[in-house]
């Protein structure tokens, strides 16, 4: 029972702002000229192992090179660094595995039909089969206007566990894009004349 209670303690640790994303799309309404709103697909596939450590029978943590390839309004590549933390424990006689996971790196590609180049970091928790979490992407489109954006993914896992032939699952996402005109924080307000 200890270890049920244990296991669901850390599921919950990592889902928690996977809610507070949800809930954060729930304020925004449609009449918002400037929020956008979209869905597509992730597909996971791993590549080469960075590190590996085995912190007991329990637990054991690699960091990996990780590809992410989006389809649908936001289109294109992440390259990322994945941190995975695979937990196995025993509840009553059984073996549960899962393994929680967050990630950073950069994206190219398209959002919302504009040419972005964006940085990304996402969170969450998967077994075999499935898999559920969140994401957050800021940076420029290539007309140097200033991207943020936010979204959650969960779906059953189309290719099982990562490898070479890739994990499909579900994304929804939103996202805002603001020239520098629209953001005072980036005018420049100097009146004074530059003298020789």
């Amino acid at each position: 029972m200890k270890m049920r209670i244990w296991a669901l303690t850390i599921v919950l640790a990592f889902l928690l702002p996977v809610v507070a994303v949800t809930a954060a799309n729930a304020t925004h309404t449609d009449n918002d000229d400037h929020l956008n709103r979209g869905m597509g697909t992730i597909s996971f596939t791993q590549g080469a192992t960075i590190s590996s450590e085995t912190l007991s029978d329990h637990a054991t943590i690699v960091k990996v090179h990780e590809t992410l390839g989006f389809t649908g309004n936001m289109s294109g590549t992440a390259l990322t660094v994945e941190r995975d933390v695979t937990h196995t424990l025993t509840d009553e006689g059984k073996a549960v595995t899962f393994t929680t996971f967050h990630g950073w790196g950069n994206f190219t590609g398209t959002l919302g039909g504009s040419s972005v180049l964006l940085h990304i970091r996402y969170e969450g928790v998967k077994n075999s089969t499935f898999a559920k979490g969140n994401f957050v992407v800021h940076g420029d489109t290539t007309q140097m206007n200033d991207v943020h954006g936010e979204g959650h993914f969960m779906g059953t896992l189309t290719g099982g566990v990562e490898g070479s032939g890739g994990s499909t699952v579900g994304y929804k996402m939103h996202w805002t894009v603001s020239t520098h005109a629209d953001n005072p924080e980036a005018r420049d307000e100097d009146n004074d004349k530059d003298t020789e």
